[in-house]
């Protein structure tokens, strides 16, 4: 670590004993939680789960009529609209949060599946997230307050002051357009900051890492990727650590809550699970079509409730991501693990035989084709597909990419219909996510 980061770091822990200590307590907690075992975490876990719950029942209009005898299964899962529909019922009265200063955070979420969703976060909630932000660096190996460059799409409700900037040591960066000459900019900026880690949505390290890959430099001062909001696809984490040379882990976390699950560095087997944050949520994997739980290995609707937000207490929240839940393994201290992250429901894209397939599948097809800048895949219909590609040349796709069909077919069914268009843009989401994966299918 750096003098100038190390001088930060210092104060701000300082500074925070000075003030009782509002995100070293959490993050020891969560240390505690994290690194001991299914059993000796049991107790606190069941308490918080049981304290929240009771919660809810005393100060949320909306569960008044839930006896307190009632179970988490007891409570109905939730959706996005659920809430909205139900916001002001929820939503507790400032004066009775515990430990509440000042007024309420409203966090409010990118809105990129169509409907915005603002949250309130009370005080210890907010410290809570903080805490989480820097325990998840740390066990991947960026320390807080070392060089941090943040991608992602900057308007007036993400925005830092300069004295936030100053003090985090960020330099926040804005992917609204990632063209070539944004590209270049930002490799000078991680050259010239000596930036230890970038953080930011799988498709801006896919488009930086094939961008060095055709415009190669060295990043001597990088030490981890750290990609969330979007499923890291095995062909983008392989072009970053060939290009970037370093690392690249998946952090699966959302606006409403905070950091949910995360892989580990150095992997510890091949298939690379996502650790949850069990530490501040409790959560469950359900099936597609019911409100039973999936079995292991099984696709299922990720449903989370969140332990320590007091101002709007979420129980049971189905927000829309899908996975596959499997069986503790040797590194996991007894907790099962998130096998595999599909995220949005309705962005899972199925066979011919309408068996769900990992995107991954066509990251993998298509990541020797040097040219392609961008792509997306669309599922139009059961055996109906379309294939968005961005060429670096002018070479016409079709003819370049003869022998993608074919390809494809192996994982899709040979009965599928493919075709492939040719754009000059995959624009951008507001968030600033661009999706690789789309089902207009489903979602119709």
């Amino acid at each position: 670590m750096d003098l100038h980061a190390k001088q930060l770091r210092d104060e701000f822990w300082a500074n925070d004993a000075r003030n009782g200590s509002p995100i070293g307590k959490p993050y020891k907690e969560i240390s505690f939680l994290s690194e001991s075992s299914y059993d000796d975490g049991l107790e606190i876990r069941q308490r918080k789960l049981s304290e929240i719950l009771s919660y809810a029942r005393k100060y949320c209009a909306f569960y008044k009529d839930m006896s307190e005898s009632s179970k988490l299964s007891d409570f109905p899962v939730m959706n996005k609209l659920k809430y909205i529909e139900n916001y002001d019922l929820i939503k507790v009265d400032e004066n009775l949060i515990p430990g509440q200063v000042g007024p309420v955070h409203i966090q409010t979420t990118s809105g990129s599946t169509g409907t915005p969703f603002a949250v309130p976060q009370d005080t210890l909630k907010r410290q809570r997230r903080v805490a989480e932000l820097k325990y998840f660096g740390k066990i991947v190996g960026f320390d807080t307050h070392e060089m941090l460059i943040h991608l992602r799409t900057w308007n007036k409700w993400q925005s830092k002051t300069p004295a936030q900037i100053k003090a985090e040591n960020i330099i926040p960066f804005d992917i609204s357009e990632m063209g070539d000459e944004k590209l270049a900019e930002l490799c000078k900026t991680i050259i010239d900051n000596k930036a230890l880690c970038l953080r930011g949505y799988a498709s801006s390290f896919d488009l930086l890492a094939k961008y060095v890959k055709k415009n190669p430099q060295i990043f001597p001062s990088l030490k981890i990727c750290i990609a969330g909001s979007e499923a890291l696809h095995d062909d983008v984490r392989s072009v970053v650590k060939e290009t970037l040379g370093c690392e690249i882990i998946s952090q699966y976390a959302n606006e409403e809550c905070g950091i949910l699950a995360q892989e580990r560095i150095p992997t510890k087997s091949s298939d690379n699970p996502m650790y949850f944050n069990y530490a501040s949520y409790f959560f469950e994997v359900l099936k597609m079509n019911s409100d039973t739980p999936a079995e292991y290995g099984e696709l299922g609707r990720i449903v989370i409730t969140d332990l320590h937000n007091h101002a709007f207490p979420i129980i049971r929240y189905d927000n829309g991501d899908v996975g596959i839940l499997s069986s503790p393994n040797e590194y996991s201290n007894g907790y099962p693990v998130l096998q595999k992250l599909y995220g949005r429901r309705f962005d899972v894209c199925y066979t011919v035989e309408n068996q769900p397939f990992s995107p991954m599948a066509i990251g993998r097809t298509l990541k020797h084709y040097d040219d392609i800048a961008q792509w997306q895949f669309v599922q139009k219909g059961q055996r109906e597909y379309l294939l968005r590609i961005v060429m670096r040349t002018s070479e016409n796709a079709s003819d370049y990419l003869s022998d993608v069909i074919p390809l494809l077919k192996e994982t899709l069914g040979f009965t599928a219909i493919i075709n492939i268009d040719q754009v000059d843009d995959i624009p951008v989401l507001a968030s600033g996510k661009r999706k690789m994966v789309v089902n207009e299918w489903k979602n119709k």
